[in-house]
């Protein structure tokens, strides 16, 4: 058994939200793979991605990925992580994977609250908020195959998460 839970799902899921709250109620360390890599690239990731473009983000994110096989805890880990090179089969292999799901229409209200509130999220800029829901609905489909590799699977709309959560730890750890 693993002593390392990578959280998956799609943006606006709240994977970065319950790894905090998670931690704190298990004590365990937490870590945000995307905070991780713009700290090694000493810039944003969107910085990154305008001067590099995305294919060489996603290599570095890669790189993360593996180096993530050293950490201990609960690390939460960027949407569109799990959908590209291997990445999925590593962090199978290095811990737990947890897909935090959620369906359409929360996910959409969520980044449609967010965007109101001023934090836009990269991918959908210049996109109306109207459009939400379509784009979210396609996108969420794309990466489904990859999400549903995970060992476990939480409704975030539907389950106590955090109580679901803590049920995935040995009880050694809890």
């Amino acid at each position: 058994m693993h002593n390392r839970y990578y959280l998956i799902g799609y943006m606006g899921v709240g994977k970065s939200t319950w790894a905090k709250k998670w931690a704190k109620a298990s004590q365990l360390p937490v870590h945000d793979l995307d905070k991780l890599l713009e700290l090694r690239l000493q810039m944003s990731i969107s910085e990154y991605i305008s001067a590099f473009g995305e294919l060489a983000f996603r290599k570095e994110e890669r790189e993360e990925i593996r180096r993530s096989g050293n950490l201990e805890g609960i690390i939460a880990v960027g949407g569109g992580s799990p959908c590209f090179y291997d990445n999925m089969d590593v962090m199978n292999a290095q811990g737990e994977t947890i897909y935090l799901h959620a369906g359409v229409g929360f996910l959409s209200k969520r980044l449609q609250d967010s965007t109101l509130a001023g934090n836009e999220r990269p991918l959908l800029k210049g996109l109306e908020v109207a459009m939400y829901p379509e784009f979210v609905g396609k996108h969420l489909l794309e990466r489904m195959p990859y999400y549903d590799q995970a060992a476990h699977r939480i409704s975030v709309e539907k389950e106590d998460v955090l109580a679901a959560l803590h049920s995935l730890m040995p009880p050694y750890t809890k």
